[in-house]
C-alpha cells in the first residue's frame, strides 16, 4: 500500500459507490457498513428507502475525501485523555489494535451545492443537508470499512473504531448498563480530536472541525499496523485553522456557545434545538449552520 494507491482507492469509491448518491438502489442489510442501530441515532434504516426524493434523487453526498496519517504512539493521543480535553474514557489506538503503528483520519467534504443550500436559510436546515447527514451515513461507514478492507487485503491489520462493538457514543443522560463511564455527549473515540492529532485539521470556535477542505463535512478513522511515514502537522494550536472571526458562533441558532469559554458548547441546548427544528423531517435530523455560510466552510483559514 502507498499513499497514492490509497487516495486512488478512496477517489474511485467516492465517485462510483451508489451509497454516495441519494435514492440509489442500495441494500440496507445488517452488516457494519449500514448499521444505523449501532452507528446512528435512528434505528430503522428501511424507512430511508420509502421516501419520494423528488428533485433531490441522485444528488451526491460527498466530494472526494482527503486524509492524514500519524503514528499510533503520537503523544497527542495521550493529550486527548486529559479531563479538560475528552477524558480518561477515551481509548488509545493500541486499545483498538495492539499492533497499531498508524492512524488514518479521513475527512469527507459535503457536496458544495449542499453547503450553499444550507447557508441560504438561518432558521432551518436545507433538505440537501438533512439527506447528506442521515442518508449519507451509509457511505461514511462504508468508506471506513472499505479502507480497512483494502489494508487487510494488502496484508495489514486494521480496524475502524466507529464500527467496532466497543465503540460508545453517549447521546443520553441515562446511559445503558456498561457505558456509564462515558459521560453524556461524549464518546470513547472522538473523530474530531483524532483528526487534530493526525494533522488533518483543527477545531473552530464553535467546536466544529476545520480541515484543509473546510469544516462542512464528516470524519472517520482507521487504526492499522501499516508502518508509513506520518504527515507533519502545520499547526501547533487547537485553533490553528481558525481565524477566530466568530461567524460560526453567530450562525448558531440555538445560541449553544459560552461567550466566556471559546471552543465550548452546550450540547444539551444544541440537541434540544435540533430536535425541535427537525421535528417535521423525522427520522432525518441535523442543522449544520455552524458549518455552512462561513469563510472556512470549504477551506482552512491558516495563513
Amino acid at each position: 500500500m502507498t499513499r497514492e494507491k490509497l487516495q486512488d482507492i478512496i477517489n474511485a469509491f467516492s465517485d462510483e459507490s451508489p451509497m454516495n448518491f441519494l435514492g440509489m438502489n442500495v441494500d440496507d442489510g445488517d452488516d457494519e457498513q449500514n448499521n444505523y442501530a449501532k452507528n446512528n441515532l435512528n434505528n430503522n434504516s428501511a424507512i430511508f428507502k420509502q421516501d419520494d426524493f423528488g428533485e433531490y434523487k441522485g444528488m451526491r453526498f460527498f466530494e472526494r475525501p482527503i486524509f492524514s496519517i500519524t503514528r499510533a504512539d503520537d503523544s497527542g493521543f495521550m493529550e486527548i485523555k486529559r479531563p479538560e480535553v475528552v477524558g480518561e474514557h477515551h481509548l488509545l489506538p493500541h486499545d483498538w489494535l495492539p499492533e497499531a503503528k498508524s492512524v488514518i483520519s479521513v475527512f469527507l467534504p459535503y457536496n458544495r451545492s449542499t453547503v450553499e443550500s444550507n447557508a441560504k436559510n438561518d432558521d432551518v436546515p436545507s433538505m440537501e443537508w438533512l439527506y447528506t447527514r442521515v442518508d449519507g451515513q451509509r457511505f461514511l461507514l462504508a468508506l471506513g470499512a472499505m479502507i480497512r478492507d483494502a489494508l487487510l487485503a494488502d496484508g495489514h491489520k486494521a480496524v475502524t473504531p466507529y464500527t467496532e462493538d466497543k465503540f460508545i457514543m453517549q447521546v443520553s443522560t441515562n446511559p445503558a448498563p456498561g457505558t456509564e463511564h462515558v459521560p453524556p455527549f461524549s464518546s470513547n473515540w472522538s473523530e474530531r480530536h483524532v483528526g487534530v492529532v493526525t494533522g488533518l485539521g483543527t477545531f473552530g470556535l464553535s467546536t466544529n472541525f476545520i480541515s484543509r477542505a473546510g469544516c462542512a463535512g464528516r470524519l472517520i478513522s482507521i487504526v492499522t499496523d501499516w508502518d508509513i511515514q506520518p504527515d507533519e502537522r502545520d499547526y501547533d494550536d487547537w485553533l490553528g485553522y481558525c481565524n477566530r472571526c466568530g461567524a460560526c458562533i453567530r450562525r448558531c441558532q440555538a445560541q449553544a456557545h459560552f461567550p466566556d469559554k471559546p471552543g465550548s458548547k452546550d450540547h444539551a441546548k444544541c440537541g434540544a434545538y435540533i430536535g425541535k427544528v427537525c421535528a417535521p423531517y423525522q427520522p432525518r435530523y441535523g442543522c449544520g449552520k455552524c458549518q455552512s455560510g462561513l469563510p472556512c466552510d470549504n477551506k482552512s483559514m491558516k495563513g
